[in-house]
């Protein structure tokens, strides 16, 4: 065999081993969660002690097209979103716009007066006794926020605001209104300008059917008989799960917040430590609610966390806070189990850490 021809065969031969050599602990783990649970496509996000480890996708983002999914693939985040909007309503603070202990009334015009006791707090940390869904809310039909929460008047309070925590997609419909009330611009806008260009989230914005948005994940559903198939693609723009962003720019929006960029670090604690608790528990510690996150303690330190759901994708946001270590999954395929994944994946950094 001429020297050439062994070489390129030798390189051939070894090309999968080289690749399978290259495979960390985290990629097998992923790699065998997709094969069980039939994902079409992942994406993973990882910080440790303040800096970015792992920045990639596995699988397909449109099975169609045939596009693998990356670090770069643009997904629907869900509830993710819900903190976002959180930082939206924590930068009027800082301008002096408003106060979580106003009365929402104060925005909202002609609502009942069964409102006068909802404050901002109140819809940030879901006790503000409203509906879990905006009323008669069509997800193939694009209507103002106002049009939801109007229709909501006639209804009274599941609870007295503030008496107890029951998850409310509505009330960040009610934030959302009140940011653009606020602002004096769209709700899209206000966070484009203001959050999402001033960090640099190019990849992050309001949810679109008609913007050309590059890189951009289809949305999976499983049905019963265990074929894959395209989700339903919802027109309207949901407040409490508004959002689209990509693995790359939630690591930066991670390392803002552990860098303390876009607000002072009384309004990020405020975010955090403002907090109600809820019926839920992890490891039986108590879950509380801040504004946008879930937290609560694990192995006695601080732990932020929140996942999203919405036909055709799931993501979860994990930040173990005093080790400066963050873990964020998006998916588009609605039957993923985010959560175990993340988990798996904090085990085998917690294993890697023991053996060093």
């Amino acid at each position: 065999m001429r020297p050439f021809h062994f070489l390129l065969y030798l390189t051939l031969f070894l090309l999968p081993l080289t690749t399978i050599a290259q495979q960390d602990s985290i990629d097998v783990f992923i790699a065998n969660k997709m094969t069980q649970q039939g994902i079409v496509g992942l994406s993973i996000g990882i910080v440790k002690n303040g800096k970015v480890i792992k920045a990639k996708g596995y699988g397909k983002s449109n099975i169609e097209l045939n596009v693998s999914a990356s670090e770069k693939t643009v997904y629907k985040i869900a509830s993710i979103s819900k903190q976002f909007i959180a930082i939206g309503i924590l930068k009027l603070i800082e301008e002096g716009k408003l106060k979580v202990s106003d009365p929402i009334t104060k925005f909202i015009k002609d609502a009942p007066t069964t409102w006068n006791s909802i404050t901002i707090r109140h819809l940030l940390n879901h006790t503000s006794g409203l509906p879990v869904e905006p009323p008669g809310f069509d997800g193939m039909k694009e209507q103002a926020d106002s049009i939801y929460i109007k229709a909501a008047f006639a209804n009274s309070l599941a609870f007295p605001p503030g008496s107890k925590f029951e998850y409310s997609n509505f009330g960040y419909y009610v934030l959302a209104d009140i940011i653009r009330v606020t602002s004096h611009l769209s709700f899209s806008e206000y966070m484009k300008k203001y959050i999402f260009d001033e960090r640099g989230l190019t990849s992050t914005r309001t949810t679109s059917l008609e913007a050309i948005i590059q890189n951009r994940a289809a949305g999976y559903i499983k049905l019963a008989s265990d074929s894959t198939v395209n989700a339903p693609n919802y027109m309207a723009v949901r407040p409490s799960g508004a959002f689209l962003s990509s693995i790359n720019d939630l690591l930066k929006w991670e390392l803002d917040m552990q860098n303390t960029k876009l607000l002072t670090q009384k309004s990020w604690n405020q975010m955090w430590d403002d907090k109600f608790k809820t019926p839920l528990t992890m490891d039986n510690e108590a879950i509380y609610y801040g504004y946008g996150w879930m937290v609560n303690k694990v192995n006695g330190k601080q732990f932020h966390h929140h996942g999203g759901s919405l036909p055709g994708f799931r993501s979860v946001y994990l930040r173990y806070v005093e080790d400066k270590t963050a873990i964020i999954i998006l998916t588009n395929f609605d039957s993923t189990d985010t959560y175990g994944i993340a988990f798996g994946v904090a085990e085998l950094l917690k294993a890697e850490g023991k053996q060093k």
